[in-house]
């Protein structure tokens, strides 16, 4: 195969999204010609809440269910499989689904969902105004169900509740740093010539900087982000980003 086929050829390229997660992503990059590391800067821990229990029995009284991730979709469609034997998703009338990004919403579908709404943009900022637009502006009284991750941006419920809306917002799993992660990070980034790091989430970027720890110097190696904010979450600490894809989706960042 010719080098334009293989683009990334004799690059080594850092990946930190969960084991889980990253099959589809290193998959790729090794097809581009990279050389692949993985050291998965988070591992996501599901949170099992009556809270949570409690939305799942009562689904049809929510009027829209956000996904904001493909982590919280299964941990949600997983809990109401449990919960609620015989429960046929496909047949469901209410609550509306709106899913954030590809991924999420292929996740959702694939347990039998249908998603009314999938916005162009993936950011809080933009999913608010292009709901708007699709309820024409009335939110008042709208009644949202959003399964999230514990750490996340408030934007999205703040600005939702300022429109009218009542949001339930509820916290389905943790974003934590993996057991032994950060000495075998530390040992890549002591040891190994690597050409870029990618962080897919703001998670990522933090777990990423904990685990290197305060003497590392980051200021070496080149970043990519998936998106804007998580861009801003690794400028924030000072590291340089060369990568922002147009699209804010992981095949974009490959």
């Amino acid at each position: 195969m010719t080098s334009e086929a293989k683009p990334l050829a004799g690059r080594t390229i850092l990946i930190t999204r969960t084991k889980s997660q990253s099959t589809a992503f290193r998959e790729q990059l090794d097809r581009a010609g990279a050389r692949v590391l993985e050291v998965p800067a988070i591992e996501i821990r599901p949170r099992m809440s009556p809270e949570l229990d409690q939305a799942v029995l009562q689904l049809e009284t929510y009027d829209w269910l956000f996904f904001t991730s493909a982590n919280a979709a299964t941990i949600f469609a997983d809990q109401a499989a449990r919960l609620r034997p015989g429960f046929r998703p496909e047949s469901l009338e209410s609550p509306h689904i709106c899913a954030i990004g590809p991924a999420t919403s292929e996740k959702i579908q694939a347990y039998g969902y249908r998603v009314a709404l999938v916005p162009a943009v993936y950011q809080a900022e933009g999913v608010i105004e292009e709901f708007v637009r699709f309820l024409k502006g009335k939110l008042e009284g709208v009644r949202i169900l959003l399964p999230r991750a514990a750490r996340a941006r408030e934007i999205l419920p703040e600005e939702l509740r300022r429109r009218g809306a009542v949001v339930d917002l509820i916290p389905v799993y943790d974003t934590v740093l993996p057991g032994g992660m950060a000495e075998s990070l530390q040992d890549l980034l002591r040891h190994a010539d690597i050409d870029l790091i990618t962080f897919t989430s703001s998670s990522t970027v933090h777990n990423f900087v904990q685990a290197a720890g305060p003497d590392a110097d980051l200021s070496r190696f080149q970043f990519a982000a998936i998106g804007p904010i998580t861009a801003a979450t690794a400028k924030e600490y000072g590291l340089p980003i060369a990568v922002l894809p147009h699209n804010w989706t992981v095949p974009d960042l490959a």
